[in-house]
């Protein structure tokens, strides 16, 4: 979790640097790195979530804001945490059966009969791409008609590997959990800004040791000349067995989930435009 800057004094926009952000063509950019909550503070989450169990590290006050004379756009933890499901998650269950009922029953069910268990999705799965804050409305994943529309136009990913300035990059984590020692589930998210554009990457990654390993990402990309932002969700998803051979050699690619989503097959994709002007 760093924040880098690099000046660029060939720019065609002017920007100003902030303690934790810039500004940029009509966009005030902003992120904050704070401690994980306190278990009074997670205590209180629980209660207004309804969920019956955290993630064990939540780093409540985290997050990235864009904003324009428009919309502003927040990544944050409790908001991400609102899309969890209550239960426990049955696509997981249905598709790897057996050791998924294993894990989930000694480790996170309880195998007393006298002991009431607690169901709920353990994994912490979200969907979640973002809070928009539009016309004093706060939305989370149901966008407003007049904001957005499906488009077939992608995110000029070549364009992004071009070797030019970053006025200004964060990488953020939002919560994190080891799932007792049965993997990992991790929200995250970065930005990095250009001199024509920006892109932000918020990530879910989750890794059930011996059963599945999944990635919801979802892609902010705007160019400044543009009238709107475009964001990409995809699915990535598959089997643990079919990596396993890729940690045989170095077992310490096993927590690097950078490598690891590059070689997950998508399972779906959808792009939309969000209207800014």
């Amino acid at each position: 979790m760093t924040t880098g800057i690099h000046s660029n004094n060939n720019s065609n926009n002017n920007f100003k640097l902030l303690k934790t952000g810039i500004e940029i063509a009509g966009w005030n950019i902003i992120t904050q790195n704070k401690p994980i909550l306190r278990s009074t503070e997670k205590d209180e989450w629980e209660e207004s979530l309804k969920l019956n169990s955290l993630p064990e590290m939540i780093y409540g006050n985290n997050f990235i804001r864009l904003s324009n004379q428009k919309i502003s756009m927040i990544f944050n933890a409790h908001d991400a945490l609102k899309l969890c499901p209550k239960e426990s998650d049955e696509s997981i269950k249905v598709s790897y059966a057996k050791k998924w009922q294993e894990i989930n029953k000694s480790t996170f069910e309880g195998t007393d009969n006298n002991e009431p268990k607690k169901k709920y999705d353990w994994t912490y799965s979200t969907t979640y791409k973002g809070t928009i804050i539009y016309n004093d409305q706060t939305i989370l994943n149901e966008t407003p008609i007049e904001l957005i529309e499906a488009t077939e136009e992608q995110i000029n990913i070549e364009k992004l590997k071009r070797p030019v300035p970053i006025l200004f990059y964060d990488d953020i984590l939002l919560y994190e959990d080891e799932l007792a020692d049965n993997g990992t589930s991790i929200l995250s998210v970065k930005i990095r800004v250009m001199n024509d554009s920006f892109f932000l990457l918020l990530r879910y990654y989750l890794r059930v040791d011996d059963v599945i390993v999944r990635a919801y990402d979802t892609r902010i990309y705007h160019e400044f000349d543009k009238s709107y932002l475009l964001r990409e969700f995809s699915v990535k998803e598959t089997n643990f067995d079919t990596i396993k051979h890729l940690f045989e050699k170095d077992p310490s690619l096993l927590t690097n989930s950078d490598f690891i989503v590059t070689k997950l097959p998508t399972v779906s994709t959808k792009i939309d435009k969000i209207l800014i002007k």
